[in-house]
């Protein structure tokens, strides 16, 4: 009989890569995740498959670009023959699949893949708490007579929404001066664009976002605490491998943004760790290798001992990076899709980063001398090898996917047509 480890996959919503204590930030506690990154590895260039909830989590369970799942942005179908982490673990490794929190995957009913514990898209400060204890009390009922694979998925920092949404300054929500001498400072990339979601907000409305914020991950934090200890004092604290990542991450003034949904590393890059006693040293991190979001299923599939799942041609398993080892022939480069407007696509290298809008428009930083994305060296004489290579590099990602052409009707056609159409326009430059 195999002898497969338990997998617990914690998930968080709109977390800022640099929203966590144990990286250096001083604005923000959290003691769990700081836990989770001493007991493990941390990716520290770790990159969402799209910076938008739907995108993202399709991508985590089928181990397929967002182009490939039929999921290009939010409200749009999953492809339904496309086997989930879920199903696969369960038909492959007997796996017990259960799940608990936010899903948010359009048409696929979660009951269908896992044991729902509790289905809840409801804002993390009312349900946060409650996934938690639903995995907790998983942990203390389940009976060791098959592994499983436990979902936490918790809404949190996402209530930020609510703080720069139509809603936001009113109530609980409303600036208070005595808090004005802790609040943040603003990021030296910051910009006051004057989009329309904060064309009214002074410096202090900024600076209370990103204070507000950095409450909504301390919230997280403490239930995400709760379940780690509640894993580490049970009798499946040793045979338990942990991945911590989010779906994305948000703007929190950078460019003087918020949300999500754009290539710039506040919204593209999120935090991940993983964790197995015994297996994987305590306190690395890896901070040469650039990881993506289908690498996490990868990752599942490969310490769970089953087959990959289905046309899995971009993620690899990090389990020889997470584990220390040598991988000479990892890859150069990652990227990342997203389909709002004309759409953009990331390509990340170990020095540089360009962003291919659909429109024709490219921007390229040197992340090595500039890591805020502030100067624009695209038009320089001196980036055009470092473009004609990032172009070459998207060529060959593109010829790689197996592109979702079931467009539906109305209004949804759109995003589905922006990358049918531009990668095409792509693969005919070869």
């Amino acid at each position: 009989m195999i002898n497969r480890p338990n997998v617990l996959f914690i998930h968080v919503d709109q977390m800022h890569f640099q929203a966590v204590s144990a990286y250096g930030n001083p604005y923000v506690k959290t003691p769990a995740i700081d836990r989770i990154a001493a007991d493990g590895c941390s990716l520290m260039t770790n990159y969402t498959t799209m910076p938008q909830c739907c995108p993202a989590r399709a991508s985590w369970y089928t181990g397929r670009m967002s182009s490939e799942t039929g999921v290009p942005t939010n409200g749009c179908p999953i492809l339904p023959d496309l086997p989930d982490l879920g199903q696969w673990l369960r038909k492959h490794g007997d796996y017990e699949c259960v799940y608990a929190g936010k899903w948010h995957i359009p048409k696929r009913d979660v009951r269908k893949s896992f044991r729902n514990l509790l289905p809840t898209d409801a804002r993390g400060e009312f349900s946060d708490a409650a996934v938690a204890r639903a995995c907790m009390g998983f942990l203390a009922n389940h009976k060791p007579d098959k592994p499983f694979f436990l979902n936490a998925g918790f809404m949190n920092p996402h209530d930020c929404c609510y703080t720069a949404g139509a809603a936001g300054g009113m109530g609980k929500f409303r600036f208070a001066p005595e808090i004005e001498d802790q609040l943040p400072p603003l990021p030296k990339n910051f910009v006051n664009t004057k989009a329309p979601r904060t064309s009214k907000w002074k410096e202090l409305d900024w600076r209370y976002y990103i204070y507000i914020y950095y409450r909504w991950v301390e919230m997280v934090d403490a239930e995400i605490g709760r379940l780690y200890d509640a894993l580490k004092t049970s009798r499946f604290a040793r045979n338990t491998v942990v991945i911590f990542t989010a779906d994305h991450g948000d703007g929190l003034g950078f460019h003087g943004k918020v949300s999500k949904g754009f290539m710039e590393d506040e919204a593209w890059r999120v935090p991940a760790i993983v964790v197995y006693p015994g297996k994987i040293p305590k306190g690395r991190r890896e901070t040469e290798k650039l990881t993506s979001g289908v690498d996490i299923p990868a990752t599942i599939c490969d310490y769970a001992q089953v087959p990959m799942l289905p046309k899995m041609s971009i993620g690899r398993s990090l389990r020889p990076l997470v584990e220390g080892r040598s991988v000479p022939d990892w890859r150069e480069y990652v990227v990342g899709e997203s389909f709002l407007g004309a759409g953009s696509v990331g390509i990340r290298d170990k020095r540089y980063k360009s962003i291919h809008s659909g429109n024709g428009q490219v921007r390229l930083f040197d992340l090595e001398q500039d890591p805020l994305e502030m100067a624009d060296l695209a038009a320089a004489d001196a980036s055009r090898a470092v473009l004609k290579q990032h172009r070459a590099w998207l060529r060959e990602f593109v010829g790689k996917l197996d592109l979702c052409t079931r467009v539906p009707e109305g209004p949804k056609a759109a995003p589905y047509r922006t990358y049918l159409d531009w990668y095409r326009k792509v693969k005919e430059e070869a």
